[in-house]
This record gives structure tokens, C-alpha cells and sequence, in this order.
């Protein structure tokens, strides 16, 4: 389901603490070179050359040194100004098309302006859920909108106690209202949980726990997004590698089932992923309820984002080999299928505005 905290790992250079005490100039320039650095990586140039000292200032905050991480963006941003972008065309792997959906629509979010991504779609076709995108001035945070039709939503506003100051986002939620999300609110060399569950109701979410069973124990690694089964006792996730920050380095699929009030990671994951975990970064999981369709992200050098969708043919054997859907074009992420999963839903940047909207798709009636 949806683009597990991706755009959020590029303001990991220069998040609090780094900065918590540095003159608003400072971050502005940090700020600015992430927007360069993400400008120039979504067009296919390299950025091997400049990341190595982008990874040295958060460090350098760290450390009190504000004055050599202000000499070092400087030098950075000198790097972007006199450096011309040289892409070079992503060489795709052979992946066969899905051509079962068309039809594509921007979804109208009435009384809201701002980015849109991550969709989730309740099970009882009511609530669209969502999270906007980080800007200068804040982390990522989970709205909620109320259905008119299948392309239009009417705002009701952040969804209560799971926001916080950090990255949250990507809310996925079974039949019963049992809510889950990702938080990075505490993570951090002692406690390596990001994914906590509760229950959503009228917009606000009650009896929050964590899930530390999901999460891999190791620094740098977490779980960057998740899909609760429509019957809440299977749990999809990724374990994802960051280092200082960044884009993923790794990201793979593992399930986990319930097991009393925890979700316990499986130990079959590595086969029934085998064919979806074979690409370096895989995220963003949705599942039909069946759970025999499963719709991902992966991201592929250079910026390349690419929507797919692998199928099974029971809940016990391993996924077939993915296919591309066709009709997902551009910087786009995230599917989420409708309850009656003749719809799917999806986040794109309009490259017009600098915004990323939610669309929907309709699944031709010759499919399914």
C-alpha cells in the first residue's frame, strides 16, 4: 500500500537533532540542497559525487560544528550551481506489461490543497486515508477525507494522536477499524520500532501500541511501510536499509501473523517474495483480500519508479513473476485497490504545479 517514507529519507541530512539549536539560515541552506540534490536524482544524474559530503553535515550538527556544516553546504551548494546534470537513460529489466487497467483520473480532495500520497481506501469503501509530503517546515503527517464517488473526497482534517514531529504516514486498516501506520517518532539506537497499530474512529485513533517484533534490530534498518489484511491477521512490511539518511540502500517484503497482541515476522517470507525481493528496493505493498494479488513500487537507478503487480494462486505459495502496470507512468508510487477492487488508487507528482495528487484507475471489465 503506498509509498513507505521514501521523500522522507532525503531530510534525514539535516533532521533534529542536527540542527535543533542552528539559525534558521542553516536550514534553509540544508533544505536547499536536498531540493537540488532530489531535482537532480529524479532526472537520472548522478549524485555519487556530492552524497559522500552531504552525509558528513548531519554529523558535523551533531558534533557542535555548526560553523564547518555551514563551509561545508556552501560547498555543496557551489557543487550544484557549477556542475551540469548529465543524465544517462535507466537501463530497465525485462518485465512484462499488465495492461488490465485505464481509465485515469485525478481524485478531487474538497477543502484540501496540499501534496496527497499514500492513499488507503477503508475497507468499507468510506474514508480515504493519507499523508502529505515533508516541506521546511514540518515532517510528514496523516490526513483523513470522507467518499462522494470514486474521484471525490471531501477533507476532514489530520487524523488524531498519530502525528507527532517526526515522519508518520502510510495508514493501512482492516475490516474491524484496527489502525496501523509508521512512526520514526521513537526511533533511534535504543528502540528500533517504527510500526504501531490502535483504532481508528471518527477520526481519532485510540489505544496506540508499538510492534517491536516487526522490526529488524539493527541501526539503519527499518520497516518503511506496511499493509494490514482485510481480516487482521496478516501483516506485509518491508525491512528497508538507510545509511545517514538518503534514499533506500535495500528495501525487501516479509510477512508477519498474529500471534496473541503481536504480529511475528514468518520465516517463509524469502520464498513466498522470492520473485518481488529479486530487485534492490521493493516497498509501498498492497493486497487484495484475498490476498493472491499483491500491487508494490520498486525503484530502479536513476529515479525510476515503476508500479507492479504479482499474483499467487492460494495464500500458502509464492508470488509469480511481476508485471508492470502499464497505465502508471511518471514519478508515481503507492497503488491501493478499492473494496471492490475495480478501482486502484495511486500517488503521481503533477509536474506542472510540484504536487503530488492521488489518481484512480479503473480495472478493465474484461479482467477479474
Amino acid at each position: 500500500m503506498r509509498a513507505g517514507l521514501l521523500g522522507a529519507g532525503f531530510g534525514c541530512f539535516f533532521a533534529n537533532p542536527a540542527f535543533a539549536a542552528n539559525p534558521a539560515a542553516l536550514k534553509t541552506k540544508g533544505n536547499q540542497a536536498l531540493s537540488l540534490l532530489k531535482e537532480r536524482a529524479v532526472k537520472g544524474c548522478p549524485t555519487d559525487a556530492i552524497m559522500a559530503k552531504m552525509m558528513r553535515v548531519k554529523p558535523l550538527g551533531d558534533a557542535g560544528k555548526l560553523d564547518e556544516a555551514d563551509a561545508l553546504l556552501d560547498e555543496i551548494l557551489e557543487w550544484f550551481r557549477t556542475t551540469p546534470c548529465q543524465s544517462a537513460e535507466t537501463e530497465k529489466p525485462p518485465t512484462p506489461e499488465n495492461h488490465e487497467w485505464g481509465h485515469d483520473r485525478v481524485v478531487t480532495i474538497r477543502g484540501y490543497t496540499g501534496d496527497a500520497m499514500e492513499p488507503f481506501i477503508s475497507r468499507d469503501g468510506k474514508y480515504l486515508f493519507f499523508n502529505d509530503d515533508k516541506t521546511p517546515d514540518k515532517e510528514k503527517d496523516m490526513f483523513w477525507a470522507t467518499r462522494i464517488d470514486d474521484a471525490t473526497f471531501a477533507f476532514q482534517g489530520e487524523i488524531e494522536n498519530v502525528n507527532s514531529a517526526s515522519v508518520d504516514g502510510v495508514p493501512s486498516m482492516d475490516d474491524s477499524g484496527h489502525f496501523y501506520f509508521v512512526s520514526a517518532k521513537k526511533y533511534g539506537l535504543f528502540n528500533k520500532t517504527t510500526v504501531y497499530g490502535g483504532f481508528f474512529r471518527d477520526g481519532v485513533v485510540s489505544d496506540i501500541t508499538p510492534e517491536p517484533k516487526l522490526a529488524l534490530g539493527k541501526l539503519g534498518w527499518l520497516n518503511m511501510d506496511i499493509e494490514i489484511s482485510a481480516d487482521g491477521q496478516t501483516l506485509y512490511s518491508t525491512q528497508t536499509h538507510f545509511k545517514n539518511g538518503g534514499v533506500p540502500l535495500e528495501s525487501y517484503f516479509f510477512y508477519a501473523t498474529k500471534s496473541g497482541d503481536q504480529f511475528v515476522p514468518q520465516d517463509d517470507s524469502k520464498n513466498i517474495f522470492a520473485t518481488i525481493n529479486k530487485d534492490k528496493v521493493v516497498y509501498a505493498a498492497c493486497l487484495s483480500r484475498d490476498q493472491k494479488e499483491f500491487f508494490y513500487t520498486r525503484l530502479l537507478p536513476g529515479f525510476v519508479f515503476q508500479s507492479l503487480v504479482a499474483k499467487r494462486k492460494d495464500t500458502h505459495s509464492a508470488f509469480g513473476e511481476p508485471e508492470v502496470i502499464a497505465a502508471i507512468t511518471g514519478i508515481a508510487e503507492a497503488p491501493a485497490l478499492s473494496p471492490d477492487e475495480r478501482k486502484l488508487y495511486y500517488h503521481k507528482k503533477n509536474e506542472s504545479t510540484g504536487r503530488f495528487e492521488i489518481h484512480v484507475l479503473e480495472r478493465n471489465e474484461a479482467t477479474k
